[in-house]
């Protein structure tokens, strides 16, 4: 059942950001500089929020999350870019080399967090289990 709510909240999610026609506060990327930058905005606050859970969550919540971004980058891109051809990530031709880099990078962090994940269930021993009592 969890599961099921989990690609159900990922269609929904996606599905809204993508019906939505925003701009931050009046500005709007025309150049390849601008959408590059913008690009690049987004990837710096995920880059924080990756540190802050990995620095205050559980290691498994972090291993988690880096498959999430992994499976949103790389899935979102193949399915709804690149097959269905709903959006870009900019409008201009720098999509046709940053798409491919996202895909990538997404398939390494799904790698990533899954081998880690892994790694922990592998050397926690069921000694190191404590029961309250």
């Amino acid at each position: 059942m969890k599961f099921i709510g989990a690609v159900v909240a990922f269609f929904v999610t996606d599905f809204l950001f993508h019906i939505i026609d925003a701009f931050a506060a009046g500005l709007k990327a025309d150049t390849p500089l601008e959408r590059i930058g913008a690009v690049l905005c987004g990837i710096t606050v995920l880059l924080i929020l990756m540190a802050i859970f990995h620095k205050f969550f559980t290691r498994s919540f972090f291993n988690g999350f880096t498959v999430a971004v992994g499976l949103f980058l790389s899935f979102d891109i193949v399915v709804f870019h690149w097959i269905f051809q709903l959006h870009r990530i900019t409008n201009g031709p720098e999509a046709n080399w940053l798409e491919p880099v996202f895909v990538v990078t997404g398939i390494i962090f799904v790698i990533y967090g899954v081998k880690k994940e892994g790694s922990l269930k592998n050397t926690s021993k069921p000694s190191d289990i404590s029961l309250p009592l």
